[in-house]
């Protein structure tokens, strides 16, 4: 994997920052993916757990007697995570990358499930993959969230929505400054075409204007339904301590 983008959450705007980098002919981009990592996480959790039990040394010490008591037989601790690096490279390589690369020379994906245990993940597998974060303002990714039934369901509640969201973007913002590989955008920026996210993703994506003029002068989707006002101070309330550190709150 070259580039992840992983949006804090859904309609964020992660399809159109994934337009973008597609539009260069020899990158390629794949949309989500159902948050494998996730599951991946849990799989390295649960091995861990098991690890710390050391039936397996008892079991060899003994010259491998079959009338031990052998409930774990659990690999050592300090293997787990470098097998787990090995396999989720492998499940990459063998469902994103071996048979594009040749026509593609970045290659990677986008999510919109991702916090901070998948994405640390990620980097230990792939040390030079470049990451990009993207956030949207709460209020408007609401406004289009709360128009789709799947979503909204997915969600719930208008709090759970805004817990997930002060979450993800407080592990992002914490993400961006350790890492000089991760970079944190804001989708407003994109669109409105900030000189320094433009340049940023440029230099990324190896783009020139013509690819980025390209993608947004078109226009997929919108949602024009207002935001209830109630709903907007709530919003507000929750999340205005990172909104503010985002930008979105003077």
């Amino acid at each position: 994997m070259d580039l992840i983008i992983s949006s804090a959450i859904h309609r964020s705007g992660s399809t159109l920052l994934q337009r973008l980098f597609n539009a260069r002919k020899e990158t390629l981009i794949w949309g989500e993916n159902g948050g494998c990592l996730t599951e991946f996480c849990k799989i390295l959790n649960h091995t861990n757990h098991h690890a710390s039990f050391n039936h397996r040394d008892i079991y060899f010490k003994s010259g491998e007697d079959a009338n031990q008591w052998i409930a774990c037989m659990t690999p050592p601790k300090h293997e787990v995570q470098a097998v787990m690096i090995q396999t989720v490279r492998t499940f990459h390589e063998g469902l994103y990358v071996k048979k594009y690369h040749k026509q593609h020379d970045m290659i990677g994906y986008k999510e919109v499930r991702y916090g901070k245990k998948e994405l640390d993940l990620l980097r230990k597998c792939y040390p030079n993959c470049t990451i990009i974060l993207l956030v949207r303002n709460p209020i408007n990714v609401w406004k289009s969230i709360s128009t789709r039934k799947s979503m909204k369901k997915m969600y719930g509640s208008l709090g759970r929505f805004t817990k997930i969201w002060n979450a993800r973007v407080n592990s992002y913002l914490a993400l961006s400054r350790s890492d000089p590989n991760i970079y944190l955008v804001k989708y407003e920026d994109i669109v409105a075409q900030k000189a320094e996210t433009i340049n940023l993703i440029k230099r990324v994506g190896h783009l020139e204007n013509k690819d980025i003029n390209r993608v947004l002068s078109k226009k997929i989707f919108s949602t024009s339904k207002p935001v209830p006002q109630n709903t907007i101070k709530f919003i507000r309330k929750q999340c205005g301590p990172i909104m503010r550190k985002i930008g979105y709150l003077s």
